[in-house]
């Protein structure tokens, strides 16, 4: 009795390491699959929340732009501009309702009570008085704010523009084209649509 007791205690010793292994496996798996669609699971969601956060700012980028856009035929387009990384509000913004509404006077007048604090926004503010006093027939004014912007900023795209169109207005052809081959030499590596608008306002104004 004694041997066959010990024999079956030794039978019970081999097999428990190989019903453990068993047991384990099976549950190794079926963790490991709850991982990986746990997994699955996580790695599509942020997917999908980039993919949709994608078309938001796309659409949000698309709508800046179009704001944003500039017409030497009409008020401008001037929309929101804001500094969206450090969500900083443009000080121009009611000048720029004013203008969309075709309200020229009144925004060369509000402009005057815009204070700003860098040179930057300085050529702006100059480069919206020239435009608002040129839009309201003071082509003389206009004239002396563009170059006022200009000595600031030689670069500034949009005064080179406006300045050039103030040229075709007054007749000087050939000063317009100077402002263009500046405006050709400072957007020589990247799409300026100020480039375009001269062109084309220059070659109507030789037609």
């Amino acid at each position: 009795m004694i041997k066959l007791y010990l024999v079956c205690i030794s039978i019970l010793f081999a097999a428990h390491p190989a019903i453990a292994a068993m047991t384990d496996g099976g549950g190794g798996n079926y963790s490991s699959s709850t991982n990986s669609s746990s997994s699955s699971s996580s790695s599509s969601s942020p997917s999908g929340s980039s993919s949709s956060d994608g078309v938001a700012a796309s659409s949000s980028s698309n709508s800046s732009s179009s704001s944003n856009s500039y017409s030497n035929s009409d008020t401008g387009n001037y929309g929101s501009k804001k500094d969206k990384k450090k969500n900083v509000y443009d000080p121009f913004e009611p000048v720029y309702g004013l203008i969309r509404l075709e309200k020229f006077a009144e925004a060369h007048d509000l402009l005057k009570f815009i204070r700003v604090s860098t040179r930057s926004k300085q050529a702006d503010k100059y480069n919206l008085l020239g435009f608002t006093a040129r839009k309201n027939g003071d082509l003389k004014t206009a004239g002396e704010y563009y170059e006022k912007a200009l000595e600031i900023n030689p670069k500034h795209i949009q005064a080179l523009e406006y300045q050039g169109e103030l040229y075709l207005q007054l007749g000087e052809i050939d000063q317009a084209k100077r402002n263009l081959e500046k405006i050709n030499k400072f957007c020589r590596f990247w799409i300026c649509k100020e480039k375009k608008m001269l062109k084309n306002a220059i070659e109507l104004a030789l037609k």
